[in-house]
């Protein structure tokens, strides 16, 4: 791992991948929008399976992994360009499932769910029952906001009224925000955040937390001495759990941090930029790239 601002900036993942046996990516900012793919990013899939190596996924996308796929192949991205998927929602759905982990023990069934109807995979085959007030629910699961475009604030009153009752709230996306088709949103991580200030008590699933990058590499079983390249656009998340885990990592810095880099998609930015940024934010990086690409 390269530390501080010791790092390469490249062009492409041509250029370094020949010292890596595996890739895992990240999806939104990295190969999607949201919305659609990012014109380089499925060339460079191809690309990486024409070269024999292998491409695992960790998403911070709150719901089952199989709703994740099923999204990619409806943006046109092969199912055979990658290996195993891994959304954060699945590492919480599998601990929602057991109820072996102390924290996941103590839920009740009673449960007030925040988030929009695409994330209600997290409820498949659970035995819960939903409920629409907080007075109601035993616990919370907040997995983005109602509306795309809401503030934090417009759940406040709901947060104080949560916390008046200490319910514990499950949110399976650290992301605080991410830009969807060009606008730029709140994630579940946002709404989580605030909780905590207000003394709260959160579980956190996904990156940056080791039990991601475990749950990910049980699934893509390299072996203990295989060389993994990470590929994310989140210093908070990517990076940050790139550096818990020991692993190399390539930041595409055309992503969530474009803007405050002054460098779109495509191009990279000033190094005494980025390097300001990492000092800032305290993380290391082992490569720059524009774009995820080839």
């Amino acid at each position: 791992m390269t530390v501080g601002t010791s790092y390469q900036m490249i062009n492409g993942l041509s250029e370094v991948i020949e010292q890596y046996d595996a890739v895992i990516l990240d999806l939104w900012g990295v190969v999607h929008d949201g919305v659609t793919p990012y014109p380089s990013s499925i060339p460079a899939m191809e690309a990486l399976k024409k070269a024999g190596v292998p491409v695992a996924l960790l998403s911070n996308a709150p719901r089952r992994s199989s709703v994740v796929v099923a999204r990619m192949e409806d943006m046109g991205i092969a199912r055979d360009l990658y290996g195993p998927a891994v959304a954060s929602g699945e590492i919480a759905y599998s601990q929602l499932l057991a109820r072996s982990d102390p924290w996941y023990a103590k839920l009740g069934r009673r449960v007030m769910s925040v988030g929009p109807v695409r994330d209600m995979s997290m409820f498949e085959g659970q035995d819960v029952e939903i409920v629409k007030d907080v007075a109601d629910a035993d616990w919370l699961l907040v997995t983005g906001p109602n509306d795309d475009y809401d503030a934090v604030s417009v759940y406040e009153d709901l947060l104080h009224a949560a916390k008046a009752r200490d319910l514990p709230m499950l949110c399976p996306n650290p992301d605080r925000e991410v830009i969807r088709g060009g606008d730029r949103i709140i994630c579940a991580g946002a709404i989580a955040a605030r909780y905590e200030v207000l003394g709260g008590n959160v579980r956190w699933e996904g990156k940056p937390l080791a039990s991601a990058y475990d749950f990910c590499l049980q699934l893509f079983d390299k072996g203990p001495d295989a060389k993994l390249l990470v590929v994310g656009d989140s210093l908070s998340t990517d990076v940050a759990g790139s550096n818990n885990a020991g692993l190399d990592v390539a930041l595409v810095t055309g992503g969530i941090h474009a803007e405050e880099l002054g460098a779109s998609r495509g191009t990279l930015p000033e190094k005494g930029k980025l390097d300001a940024l990492l000092n800032a934010t305290g993380r290391s990086i082992t490569y720059a790239v524009g774009d995820f690409c080839w």
